[in-house]
């Protein structure tokens, strides 16, 4: 249970780095139909998988952060994806693994986990390196604070 709750920790953690931080969608729109269906994740290793898919998604959408225009446009997506890591944490943490399935599952999610972590981690450096658009995207996450 230990890992799995370090792994729904760094869950949270990389997408408040990447500088989402949950709310409600932008100006009352549809929120985009992106990342895994958290609601649907009742089984350990469905969690996990949604877990490692989510993290790809958050991947994906800060690969597509390169200008200010793509930015404004990432905002909903990672209020999607701040709110379903919220779920899937919170899933994490009702649910009882027994030590042999959570050593297996553990195992088995470890080198796609963190294979998005890195991936995660090199966008977030790419954003940062550009003051602009490190900036730009600090004033969306102050911004969803708010919501």
């Amino acid at each position: 249970m230990r890992q799995l709750a370090l792994g729904s920790a760094f869950l949270a953690l990389a997408l408040v780095s990447a500088g989402c931080s949950g709310g409600k969608s932008s100006a009352g729109k549809e929120d985009p139909d992106i990342g895994p269906d958290v609601n649907a994740a009742d089984t350990p290793e469905a969690l996990l998988q949604a877990s490692v898919q989510l993290l790809n998604a958050l991947a994906d959408v800060l690969a597509e952060i390169k200008d200010k225009d793509s930015a404004r446009k990432a905002e909903p997506k990672l209020e999607v994806l701040n709110r379903k890591a919220k779920i899937l944490a919170a899933k994490i943490e009702e649910l009882h693994f027994d030590p042999e399935q959570q050593q297996r599952l553990t195992q088995k999610y470890k080198n796609d986990s963190e294979k998005a972590g890195r991936r995660i981690e090199n966008e977030r450096r790419r954003i940062n390196a550009d003051p602009e658009l490190s900036k730009l995207v600090k004033e969306i996450d102050r911004r969803s604070l708010l919501k």
